[in-house]
């Protein structure tokens, strides 16, 4: 499963836990997390139809984000939190450079 899904099942998930709310802080989370998943959602969409290597991190990465997002609100909405999977042992500071050394120096 890849980590855009398991970021919105966190979410759902977190949701249905939480139920309504009326507290602005609760309101916010969702908002900045459904706003993180959308991102990671839109990026993936474009390395899928303009495929480069730089596009592909771009996307992991804002999955990647989302996911520990989510992750975290879940705990501090909850004080549950879901075990995330081993698959994100890929630093991200690698990623992160990368895509900063493509935009910054022009080198994939």
């Amino acid at each position: 499963m890849t980590a855009l899904n398991l970021a919105r099942q966190l979410l759902d998930s977190t949701r249905r836990h939480v139920g309504s709310s009326d507290d602005p802080y609760v309101i916010s989370r969702f908002g900045d997390l459904q706003i993180r998943i959308d991102v990671a959602d839109a990026l993936l969409e474009r390395a899928d139809t303009h495929p480069s290597p730089v596009a592909a991190t771009e996307a992991q990465i804002a999955a990647a984000e989302a996911l520990i997002a989510a992750s975290n609100a879940e705990f501090e909405l909850t004080g549950q939190r879901t075990a995330l999977p081993s698959t994100l042992n890929d630093p991200l500071r690698a990623k992160y450079r990368t895509v900063g050394n493509y935009h910054l120096n022009g080198v994939l």
